[in-house]
């Protein structure tokens, strides 16, 4: 179907994020990693502020703290005197320079500068890359796969092409999408090895934002896939990409490598993780384990005991397309009536969707979801679920209103079970409330 949009001037409580977001989420899962976002010093504390906000973790980021008059002038000589000092001070394994729209639009020529910068300086060991993305397109999914992207094409240069590199076809490459948490990252892991296989995650954000104990400081990234690993990935059988946005990236892998791939647009509610199974029990040869034919009865019979409170309610979700793909073939599972998606941006995927998607932000959930039920969105979506009287339920970035979210799980038997849950006490607690308000007190 076609993507609708609503006619109005302005965005009112935009759902859309900046890409330089998605990149700095994506440098998080490396280890050693030194984000370094080239232009001035909002561009840097907004993405820092909204993922410690989320995450409640320090983000490492770095700026070259852009002027008016470095861009006009030479905005290149701020850019290499930050790679300078974070080189020279912090020793990062690796540094993904992250253009922003203003020196996007100054013409910053990114790929003839870092070469120079490396030829110059004999730059071994490591990895450093650059990406360029500006906020007046796509949104923070956008930015997250074309960081991996670039972040795999630099690996590939290191290593060269195929016929340099050993296959082993126990190993698998799994490219986790922007939207899942990193306990959704470490379920699929989990999942994909109990079949036998060697996983490595690109990038790794279950090991590095998971609420783990830190000791003493440090200004570059701890836990995520460490560069080794990384290089390691480059000699795997298969690439399994969840996510209709990490394509691109797995597609690189085999345009360049000839490594095949799977993609999974997505892991979430029966008939997702049924396929998802079902794959790895083919490609495996071994039998699906026990727990998971255990946590499929669970599912089962979890949407059997909340079938009382979804007949005959509707929902509405705003989120970034790949979730928002994701939530809807679990609702339409669950029998809801779908009032209105809303997602960030268009991609391919929720343009080929059966049901109407809406291109906007959160004003246009508030009116093309009046009447719904249960509103699905980040934390952002509060007022306007209290003013179409709808019930919340937090998903997608960022979710500040209750604690530990980065830690619940989507994918899967197992995530179902705790979205339908969750969802189905929320409608329990609106209809109490609402049996309450009717109640007259005399």
């Amino acid at each position: 179907m076609t993507v609708n949009r609503r006619k109005k001037p302005a965005a009112v409580n935009p759902i859309k994020i900046g890409q330089s977001l998605g990149a700095v989420l994506a440098l998080q899962g490396c280890y050693r990693a030194m984000p370094l976002m080239h232009g001035s010093q909002g561009c840097s504390a907004f993405p820092k502020a909204l993922l410690t906000r989320h995450f409640r973790e320090p983000i490492a980021v770095q700026t070259s703290a852009l002027q008016e008059m470095d861009v006009i002038f030479d905005a290149n000589r701020n850019l290499e005197e930050a790679m300078n000092l974070v080189l020279s001070k912090h020793r990062p394994d690796i540094i993904g320079i992250i253009g922003t729209e203003l020196t996007d639009v100054a013409g910053v020529d990114y790929q003839s500068m870092l070469k120079s910068y490396k030829r110059e300086r004999k730059l071994r060991g490591g990895l450093a890359f650059s990406v360029v993305l500006p906020d007046f397109r796509g949104s923070l999914e956008s930015g997250f796969s074309a960081t991996v992207e670039s972040m795999i094409d630099e690996m590939i240069q290191q290593v060269g092409h195929r016929g340099s590199r050993s296959v082993n076809t126990r190993q698998i490459t799994l490219l986790p999408g922007s939207f899942l948490t990193p306990a959704d990252v470490m379920e699929l892991k989990e999942m994909i090895s109990s079949f036998g296989f060697e996983v490595i995650a690109l990038p790794d954000i279950s090991t590095s934002l998971s609420g783990h104990l830190l000791t003493g400081f440090s200004p570059l990234t701890r836990g995520g896939v460490p560069l080794d690993s990384m290089l390691q990935s480059l000699q795997s059988g298969l690439t399994i990409a969840i996510g209709g946005s990490m394509e691109r990236p797995a597609r690189r892998l085999h345009n360049a490598l000839g490594t095949p791939y799977k993609v999974f647009t997505r892991a979430m509610g029966l008939k997702a993780s049924d396929d998802l199974l079902h794959f790895l029990h083919q490609i495996s040869g071994e039998p699906v384990p026990m727990r998971y034919c255990w946590q499929r009865e669970n599912l089962l019979d979890s949407m059997l005991d909340a079938h009382f409170q979804f007949a005959g309610m509707s929902a509405l979700a705003a989120l970034e397309p790949d979730h928002l793909f994701s939530v809807s073939g679990w609702l339409e599972e669950l029998g809801v009536e779908q009032k209105a998606l809303i997602a960030s941006y268009e991609t391919p995927l929720i343009a080929g969707m059966e049901c109407g998607v809406w291109v906007g932000d959160l004003d246009d959930a508030e009116v093309l979801g009046k009447g719904a039920d249960l509103w699905i969105s980040n934390s952002h979506g509060i007022a306007g679920a209290q003013r179409i009287d709808a019930a919340f339920m937090p998903a997608g970035f960022p979710v500040w209103n209750e604690l530990g979210a980065y830690m619940s799980v989507s994918v899967g038997y197992r995530g179902a079970m705790e979205w339908s849950n969750k969802a189905g006490n929320l409608l329990m607690q609106r209809e109490a409330g609402h049996r309450e308000g009717s109640v007259c007190h005399r």
